[in-house]
């Protein structure tokens, strides 16, 4: 019985690991197992080619939101050529709505509901011992004739009980993703939310686990908890272990709720290296009735002071965002919002990311409260609602890509902050006016090369500059443009800078 565990997608970091989990808790079965995940560019013909010549008896695909239609498709492939394969799925879209999706896909033999380690370990197990009694494994569907049957809903899983994910797997590449708790303790409507209570791994057991990568010396760590400092105390006890355990080159990526920063901890981050620690702080919104309505804390001031404090005492590397498309949010509330962030910023880099709607999320389900607009499938993108229209989030969209090019590695820590300085505009008027530059002179082709970002930027600022003031400012600007080229490009590209010089021209 040759047995296949796959999925599409190996640089989404949910489904790689949720498949390196599954496959964590039957490698030992007397079964002939293999896993692999495909590339997202391999199309259905060339995946459906390459299990058909495994002739596998069993294949388990793993879905999220993205990949599940192309899965959808490879399925009746498969199955119309070799009816006899048992096709059994999982992950968190299949899960929403098990009998629904079943009818849907008559090929899909059964579905792992939830979190799958213990049913797809007694699904396994039956096989093996030729029990079949599928009516005892919660979290599981199967058919039975021409019925559907859905099985009672398995408690949440102890997190100590699942084996290493990385015991039996290879590391793959420089960034290794982690998990060490389940169940979101961030609410936000926006977000997914499983229901159920958040449940951590032991603390002796996560240090022994970012020992082995510290041992292997990963590049990055990143954890996909969110809010990983929802139990202050914890968090402190796992900084202080990787600070006082740096090996000099790994680093460690955590979601962080920016309440939940106080003192003690800032100063234990001051520390550490620097570049040892990189976190993610969702602002999401400065508007207090926005905040309400997202279930976030209305007063964003205590996330304020904790960032700045972080930024002052710490050497922890941020990277702050916030939600364009939320309720009561008009473009004139957001850009209030985005000059808040930027302030708060301080040169790190700043993410404005698009709302999205997907299926299961609470904000969803109040849809028509807000008048949203949005697309039914992936990637499930706000279109408009009452306080924005589709014009405005396009454009909004416009001013993310530039601000992500500009600001979101952070090369421009100099002129930008001269440039709001010489002019007096506010942040979100710049980038919105350069947004406009780019996308009326179609240079948009021309913004993925530092050197034409600065071009860019300097050809901008001669419009930008009023014909009154000082000459100066412009010289100094294109001084300061061409520092930050310098410590963005190799010597030889600064070379071939200089021979080209500012024009655009080809």
């Amino acid at each position: 019985m040759k047995l296949l565990m796959t999925t599409i997608g190996r640089d989404n970091p949910n489904t790689d690991l949720a498949l390196r989990y599954l496959y964590s808790v039957i490698s030992d079965a007397p079964l002939d197992v293999s896993w692999h995940s495909f590339e997202t560019i391999q199309d259905n013909n060339e995946i459906y080619s390459a299990i058909i010549r495994g002739r596998y008896s069993i294949v388990y695909f793993h879905c999220n939101s993205e990949n599940e239609h192309r899965i959808e498709e490879i399925i009746r492939m498969i199955k119309m050529v070799m009816p006899s394969v048992a096709i059994i799925v999982g992950g968190e879209p299949v899960s929403q709505a098990p009998e629904s999706y079943m009818t849907n896909n008559p090929y899909v033999d059964y579905l792992i509901i939830g979190e799958g380690e213990k049913a797809w370990f007694h699904f396994v197990k039956s096989l093996v011992l030729y029990k079949f009694d599928f009516e005892n494994i919660k979290g599981f569907a199967y058919r039975n004739s021409n019925k559907i049957i859905i099985n009672e809903a398995d408690e949440p899983i102890d997190m100590d009980e699942i084996p290493f994910p990385y015991e039996k797997t290879d590391l793959v590449g420089d960034t290794v993703f982690y998990e060490s708790i389940r169940g979101s303790a961030d609410r936000t409507t926006y977000n997914l939310y499983s229901g159920t209570e958040v449940r951590s791994l032991g603390l002796n057991r996560v240090c022994t686990e970012l020992r082995y990568f510290l041992v292997k010396k990963i590049n990055k760590v990143v954890f996909l908890d969110k809010w990983f400092n929802y139990n202050t105390e914890r968090a402190y006890r796992i900084f202080e272990y990787i600070i006082n355990n740096d090996n000099g080159e790994t680093c460690f990526e955590f979601d962080i709720n920016g309440d939940n920063i106080d003192e003690e901890t800032v100063r234990l981050l001051s520390e550490a290296r620097e570049g040892l620690f990189i976190f993610n702080i969702d602002v999401a919104s400065t508007n207090a009735e926005t905040l309400a309505a997202i279930g976030r804390r209305e007063n964003v001031y205590q996330l304020m002071y904790n960032v700045t404090k972080l930024l002052q005492s710490a050497k922890v590397r941020l990277n702050i965002s916030i939600v364009a498309g939320l309720p009561y949010d008009t473009e004139a509330i957001f850009a209030r919002s985005f000059n808040k962030a930027y302030g708060l910023a301080e040169g790190s880099p700043l993410t404005i990311k698009s709302l999205t709607l997907p299926r299961g999320c609470l904000l969803r389900k109040e849809a028509k409260k807000y008048g949203y607009l949005f697309i039914n499938n992936h990637p499930y993108s706000v279109i408009a609602n009452d306080y924005m229209p589709a014009t405005d989030l396009i454009n909004i969209k416009m001013i993310a890509n530039i601000v992500e090019k500009y600001i979101g590695e952070g090369d421009f820590k100099e002129s930008i902050p001269r440039m709001l300085n010489d002019t007096g505009v506010k942040p979100y008027e710049l980038f919105s006016k350069l947004a406009n530059y780019v996308y009326d002179n179609r240079m948009e082709d021309k913004l993925y090369k530092k050197e034409n970002l600065c071009r860019i930027m300097y050809a901008f600022a001669n419009d930008l500059y009023d014909e009154d003031s000082n000459p100066l400012q412009l010289e100094i600007l294109q001084k300061v443009l061409h520092s930050e080229l310098e410590n963005m490009v190799s010597e030889e590209d600064m070379k071939h800078f200089e021979r080209k010089g500012w024009s655009l021209a080809v």
